[in-house]
């Protein structure tokens, strides 16, 4: 089996994420498993990129506190 990243490479290890072949030198040992760069570091990813929260949920939620404080007042 290659490394998925350097085809010249034998892979040690599989990423207990994605499953990616692995060599030594893509190999990231933490306490939880082995993994891939992009899965060990989950923020640096770009499919892990946050999105902006929608502008219509922005304006229902500023209207319901409206009215609940207007409830709140009376």
């Amino acid at each position: 089996m290659k490394c998925a990243n350097h085809p010249d490479r034998a892979a040690l290890g599989y990423c207990s994420r994605c499953g990616k072949a692995l060599c030594n030198e893509c190999l990231v040992r933490l306490s939880t498993g082995n993994f891939c760069d992009t899965c060990a570091n989950p923020g640096m990813g770009a499919a892990r990129q946050r999105r902006p929260m929608p502008w219509w949920l922005i304006v229902v939620g500023a209207a319901v506190l409206l009215f609940l404080a207007r409830l709140l007042v009376h």
